[in-house]
């Protein structure tokens, strides 16, 4: 069975629900939901990775993220933080989160050095190393081709393991998000293009991650669906991520997953 991040954003400009969950009490109370409905992680995040996004304080994104964090940790809930910078990623590992979802790979700037410690201090913490085509908040333009992509993806994910392994980080810490939609390119064939190539990567990294819900590249498919009616493209999508047995689905709405998840299960069972 997969293990389900259910996705807590905590800002003002995320894609689908951006400004909904600024009000700790709020986002915590959405946490509680994602949990009830099944999640296995809460995914949280105080820095929109959305192409219009505008970049916070370093301050700001902690201070948003912070309350959540010291609410379920105590709980024994296992926290992943969707950060790319440092300093808010050290403060998330000093306050219990287990892992860390980092949209740059861990290429944007500052000193990452404590990871090694934390790694070796914290035996179960995971660093989540998401490839995008320009190693930050996704961007509108992208020369990334279907036919190239995956080669891409490997380099990328190949290189950022090498470095992090020569930081003294064992291999086992490491898990894989190839990114999607914007994080790929505008062109949703691309997305899908991965998603067909799933198993490709999986034969060298098989500890994946990946996200595909509300993404653009389903609206845009569709006849640019708007993101609150991309609930049925998505399940359909993750579906496809559950037949390839990815270990980590990241979603917004856990609930439909789980009960599809389980259907298809039985299905399965059933030939």
């Amino acid at each position: 069975m997969a293990e389900i991040f259910g996705i807590l954003n905590i800002t003002t400009d995320s894609f689908s629900d951006g400004g909904k969950f600024l009000n700790p009490d709020i986002a915590i109370d959405h946490g509680t939901q994602l949990l009830q409905e099944g999640a296995d992680w809460l995914d949280v995040s105080g820095q929109s990775s959305n192409i219009e996004a505008t970049l916070v304080s370093e301050e700001e994104e902690w201070k948003r993220v912070e309350p959540v964090i010291r609410h379920f940790v105590p709980k024994g809930v296992r926290i992943s933080l969707d950060s790319f910078r440092p300093e808010v990623q050290r403060k998330g590992i000093e306050a219990g989160v287990s892992c860390i979802n980092d949209i740059s790979g861990f290429t944007y700037e500052g000193d990452r050095s404590f990871l090694s410690s934390y790694t070796k201090k914290h035996q179960d913490l995971k660093l989540i190393i998401m490839h995008s085509h320009n190693k930050n908040i996704a961007k509108k333009t992208s020369d990334l081709t279907p036919e190239k992509v995956v080669r891409k993806i490997q380099t990328f994910f190949r290189d950022r393991r090498s470095d992090l392994l020569a930081m003294d980080i064992p291999e086992s810490a490491l898990y894989y998000d190839p990114g999607m939609g914007f994080f790929l390119s505008q062109d949703p064939m691309v997305s899908f293009r991965v998603l067909k190539d799933l198993e490709i990567l999986k034969l060298e990294f098989p500890q994946l991650m990946v996200g595909v819900s509300r993404k653009s590249f389903l609206g845009k498919v569709l006849g640019e669906l708007p993101v609150a009616e991309r609930e049925f493209a998505t399940l359909a999508c993750e579906l496809h991520l559950l037949r390839f047995k990815i270990p980590f689905i990241r979603t917004h709405n856990v609930l439909k997953l789980r009960q599809a998840e389980k259907i298809w299960n039985l299905c399965q069972e059933m030939e």
